[in-house]
């Protein structure tokens, strides 16, 4: 696992210190080693995190006659079968690196070497014969790779690799503030930078020597399928299972310490307890607990699972103390990121990498089997009639407040809340942290219709499709590269610890994606296929336990112990979010919120992550350019 960063210039050579410069700025994503190669107008540089072939994987990487440099992050779990095919076609090796074959099967199969590799993984390949630079990301968007087109060709594993570069002037994009407080990220690979835009999973990107760029899409998510599987529901179930102990063991290739994150629930349950048949010794575990709020401590579940499968199992109890560096993670981020379980991801990421350079985790089991209550709840809203669902939707403002999101009043609100919409308007209500209603004031009333188009594109995109696969594409979109592997990998990252998911394998992708939506979910239960696949593996009460998110106890801690830091940057004398927001409805959110009337640390959450983001904006002006104008 690797941070990487680059420039390829129209005119003029590329000056090794700034490729230098942005590289440390990413240090933590490969504390073990440099990397740097500079030659007239490419410069391409790495910083490592060294996994496998810790002796000779140093990069950037080249091919034997030295026409094509790589630098690279990610794994490639595939390899040792792509090398011994390329050996066989002549191709000599320098390393026992993964990330060699890069190199070699471009040599061999052009730009679709992407679609041959099976991993996580974001690469820059300079060819010296075309004179052309080729970007690619993987399929799910595991590992992140932005870049800022134009005749200065810049790209960077994360944001700040960028803005470090002298010529990036760090203009900020007020267009995506609406999307962002919608839904706690910007979809469609926009950035909160103008100049600045992610490479979308499942494509590459090829960048001549004038700055023309030319995109293509190699993968794409099979929901719904174009072949649907006629499997008797048993015989779908074993083969799920097989997939996913093969997606483990893969995954168990290392040459450094590895381990898991344990939250006891189903998914991180599966992969723990596959670890563990596949493994000579005791796996290590980790998991944290919240002290004094049941309703999101798992730990007890975890230790379950632990004692269960005899893992070396580490444990963390936190309280709101743990959490007071939030600048910290903004600077993860680089932007505004509204998901609070940044928070406890960041905590054991932590505490995982005092023992182990990577982790397996249940990350992608919710995408691909359909495990989250936002499912459920759109698909029961779609079966009622319109009349009934916009007759009962007006109760949901009579429901009174829930103690916790996890309260069966505050899911009944959202329930009912969600209810006056079709598809997949249901479902966006179900996660929305600012609703249109609500958005529209928090914007002073401002357009924000636009905030929707990316959803609805995706959305519209599986036109024809059954009601579930339409909401899994919607999700695996949208909500999975935005939210969750963005959340994944920064907090991972920041501990220089590498997370594999074994969940996001392609075969068990695609091959879920081709099975018929009741093996998924019928009855009210969800992962029903996945759940019957493991039935033997599992303790009953791992296996029958309800979904539980991975949170943080924030109401609580926003009106006891954090109290006094979000009044002070939120309601203080001089909060800078009062220039774009609306300040009258920021302070009533803040004023309920603090007297228990009613639970809005969601919002306050990504208020406040849009504050620290103004202060640092302002902060680093000076060195950036970064200003915010319309």
């Amino acid at each position: 696992m690797c941070g990487i960063a680059g420039e390829l210039r129209a005119q003029g050579a590329v000056n090794g210190h700034d490729i230098a410069a942005m590289c440390a700025t990413i240090a933590h994503r490969g504390p073990d080693s440099a990397g740097l190669w500079v030659d007239g107008p490419i410069g391409l540089g790495v910083r490592r995190l060294a996994i496998i072939d810790l002796v000779t994987g140093d990069q950037p990487l080249s091919s034997e006659d030295e026409r094509h440099r790589l630098v690279f992050n990610g794994e490639i779990y595939n390899h040792r079968i792509l090398r011994r095919v390329l050996e066989q076609r002549g191709h000599r090796f320098r390393t026992n690196s993964d990330g060699e074959v890069v190199v070699h099967g471009y040599e061999e199969y052009g730009e679709g070497i992407a679609e041959r590799l099976d991993g996580m993984f974001a690469f820059a390949l300079w060819d010296q014969r075309s004179r052309r630079l080729l970007l690619g990301r993987d399929r799910a968007g595991k590992k992140p790779l932005f870049y800022r087109p134009g005749p200065r060709f810049l790209f960077g594993s994360e944001i700040k690799a960028i803005l470090r570069h002298p010529s990036e002037n760090g203009l900020v994009e007020p267009s995506v503030w609406p999307e962002y407080f919608l839904l706690g990220y910007v979809t469609g690979g926009r950035t909160f930078y103008r100049d600045i835009v992610e490479l979308p999973p499942g494509h590459t990107l090829a960048v001549d020597a004038h700055g023309h760029e030319r995109s293509r899409r190699y993968w794409s998510l099979p929901f719904p399928a174009e072949r649907p599987s006629e499997l008797p529901e048993g015989e779908a179930a074993r083969v799920v299972h097989d997939l996913v102990v093969q997606a483990v063991e893969k995954r168990l290739v290392s040459d450094v310490p590895l381990g898991a994150f344990l939250s006891g629930g189903i998914d991180s349950s599966i992969v723990v307890g596959v670890m563990s048949r596949l493994s000579a010794g005791p796996v290590r575990t980790f998991s944290i607990g919240f002290a004094g709020d049941p309703a999101f401590d798992e730990s007890a579940a975890a230790r379950t699972v632990a004692d269960h499968f005899g893992t070396r199992h580490s444990e963390l109890v936190v309280g709101a103390d743990s959490v007071a560096d939030l600048e910290a993670l903004l600077g993860a981020h680089d932007q505004p990121y509204g998901d609070s379980s940044a928070i406890p991801t960041f905590i054991v990421s932590r505490l995982a990498a005092r023992d182990v350079k990577v982790v397996l985790t249940g990350d992608g089991g919710d995408e691909v089997f359909a495990g989250y209550e936002r499912f459920r709840a759109a698909l029961l809203a779609e079966r009622l009639p319109m009349l009934v669902r916009r007759a009962v939707a007006p109760l949901a403002r009579w429901m009174p407040a829930g103690n916790g999101h996890y309260h069966w009043t505050t899911r009944a609100r959202r329930f009912l809340d969600s209810l006056g919409t079709d598809l997949p308007w249901s479902y966006l209500r179900w996660q929305a942290i600012f609703p249109l209603e609500e958005l529209r004031e928090l914007m002073d009333g401002a357009d924000v219709s636009h905030a929707l188009r990316g959803f609805e594109a995706v959305f519209d995109a599986s036109r024809g499709g059954e009601s579930l696969h339409r909401l899994l594409h919607l999700n695996f979109s949208t909500y999975l590269p935005g939210d969750l592997l963005v959340k994944l990998d920064r907090t991972t990252m920041a501990n220089s610890l590498e997370a594999r998911c074994p969940f996001l394998d392609p075969a068990l992708i695609e091959f879920v994606g081709t099975l018929p939506p009741a093996y998924l979910t019928r009855g009210g239960q969800l992962k029903r296929i996945l759940k019957r696949a493991f039935a033997d593996l599992l303790p009953p009460p791992i296996l029958q336990r309800p979904k539980h998110g991975f949170g943080a106890p924030l109401a609580a801690w926003f009106r006891g112990p954090l109290r006094e830091y979000v009044s002070d940057l939120l309601l203080g004398p001089a909060p800078l979010l009062r220039e774009h927001l609306n300040a009258a409805l920021v302070r009533r959110l803040c004023s309920e919120h603090l007297r228990g009337q009613r639970d809005h640390s969601a919002r306050l959450f990504a208020l406040l992550n849009f504050e620290v983001w103004l202060r640092a904006l302002r902060a680093g002006s000076a060195r950036t350019g970064a200003r915010v104008t319309a």
